[in-house]
Order: C-alpha cells, then structure tokens, then sequence
C-alpha cells in the first residue's frame, strides 16, 4: 500500500511538473504579439542590477548583445527579474536556454523580438549617470527615493504619477545640480503647470528622458541643443504645481525623473524610471557644490 502511495505521489508530482512547463510554453510563444512591449510587464522594468551584470557578462561568449538578452530575460521570467529571481538562476543553464530562445523567436517571431528589443534599447541602451552628482564638500548632499511608479496624484485631476521623485536631504532650492542621464537632443524645455521648469531629452535609441520641478537651467538652453550625458543640464527645485509661470513652494525640493518610449500605438507611453535609477547609483559624478 505505501509502494501503490508513493508510485502515485512521484507520478503526480511529475505531472505538475509537465503542466507547469506545457503552461510555460504556451506563455513563450502564444502571449508573443505585437503589444508586448507596452504591456504592464515591460513598462514596470523590473530589471535588477544583478541580471544586468550576469547579460553584460555573457554577452560577448555568446554574440547577443545586453538589450538583446535582457529583452529575453523579461520575456522569459514573465517580467519580473528581481533580486530574487536572480538567486534562484542557474547561470549555465540560464545562458543555454537564453541562445535557444533567441534563434526560436528568431526564426517563429522575429518582427516580435525586434519591437520588445528596441523597447529595451530605447530605455537602457544610453543611460551613464545618474542625474544628481555627489557634493565633493558635503556628504548629506544625498537624495532618497522610492517605488511610486504610478502612485495617485491629484493635481490638475487625478492620475497615475509617471515617473520617480529623487528627495533632497538638503531641502534647499538652486542647490543640488543636476545632470543629463544620457547623450541627447533637448526635445522640450520650458515651463508645464505641473513639471514647473523642465526639460526633456530624446536620446539616440529613442527614448525621452524627462526633469521637472528644476529652479533653474544651467544655460539658456533651446529645443534642438545637443547634450553629452553626464552635462550640466539645472538645478534641483520645487517648481510647477501652479498656472502662473515661477510657482514655487508647494512641495519639497525635489527631481522628477520621467522615462518615455515610443511604440506602435503611442507618441509617449510612460515607464517605471525606479530600476533604471538604482541601476545608476552606482554611477553617480562628483561635482563641487
């Protein structure tokens, strides 16, 4: 009796086993459409810094570039590449699967895997630094930020916050500098009611970096001007929330940093900025202030 039990607890376990892979490969070829990449999934870009590093390195042994393997890796992990996830990989086995996915989709789904990748592409190929330098003389010259991707906001109606505030410990407007996260081209600059004094920034791959809430800008910029990542692009403030043009102090000073891709369906489609931002931690510039 506990033989017959035992038979029939291993044969259920490895049909568990055997769904829970058909249903994974339903997801990997019957979910592929067109959308994907402006689907909640792809806009959340959760990518922790650990599966960058494991693309980076895998990268040149297996001739497909990062944005390539990272389009994979969300793909394949149901978007969602966290630090837990990362603990569970099995590199050598990850790396396999990955080469096979591609020459799959490749062949059965390439115009598919073209659009998810450019997505990637237009949103970490040309990231370098992150936007608020580090103060050479004082050491609370830091910022603070959270997760709120697409908190309520209620100013001019309620809506989804798209976008990522970087928090001054020094709460002090003109103070902190900020600086372009890539090279680009100013796309819009200017006073918004809600953004205050901003600035927008088209990179090469297509994607729109947005500041707002600035106390000033560092030159008297104009649409068209190219910047190098890494330039002097203003100063942190708490501009905006105001229809009369210099509207200040109705929040605490602070960057609004806004990513947009676009995609087959939208001119400006909005995605989480908080992965790509811890990524950049570790690239922070030092400036004297």
């Amino acid at each position: 009796m506990k033989r017959k039990l035992l038979a029939l607890l291993i044969l259920m376990g490895f049909g568990i086993v055997c769904l829970l892979s058909w249903m994974d490969s339903c997801f990997l070829y019957e979910d592929f459409h067109l959308s994907l990449n402006e689907g909640n999934g792809f806009r959340n870009q959760c990518i922790h810094k650990d599966f960058i590093a494991f693309a980076d390195s895998i990268s040149p042994t297996i001739g497909i570039e990062r944005e390539t393997l990272l389009a994979l890796l969300l793909y394949r992990h149901h978007f969602t590449l966290d630090q837990s996830s990362f603990k569970r990989l099995n590199k050598s086995l990850e790396e396999e699967e990955l080469k096979n996915l591609y020459v799959d989709l490749s062949e059965k789904k390439q115009e598919e895997l073209e659009r998810l990748v450019k997505g990637v592409e237009a949103v970490w190929r040309d990231i370098q630094y992150f936007p608020v330098p580090l103060s050479k003389y004082e050491l609370k010259a830091q910022v603070h930020f959270d997760n709120s991707w697409m908190f309520e906001r209620s100013y001019g109606g309620h809506r989804g916050h798209e976008g990522t505030d970087l928090m001054a410990n020094i709460n002090k407007r003109g103070y902190y500098p900020i600086v372009s996260m890539t090279d680009g081209v100013i796309e819009n600059i200017g006073w918004l009611n809600q953004g205050g004094y901003r600035i927008g920034i088209r990179s090469p791959h297509g994607g729109y970096f947005y500041y707002a809430h600035l106390d000033s800008y560092a030159e008297p910029f104009s649409s068209g001007t190219e910047i190098k990542a890494g330039q002097l692009i203003g100063f942190m403030g708490d501009s905006g929330y105001g229809t009369e043009e210099g509207t200040v102090g109705m929040f605490d000073v602070h960057l609004h940093v806004g990513i947009y891709i676009k995609t087959e369906k939208y001119k400006e489609l909005s995605v989480n900025p908080y992965w790509i931002l811890k990524y950049l931690e570790d690239r922070k510039l030092t400036y004297i202030y």
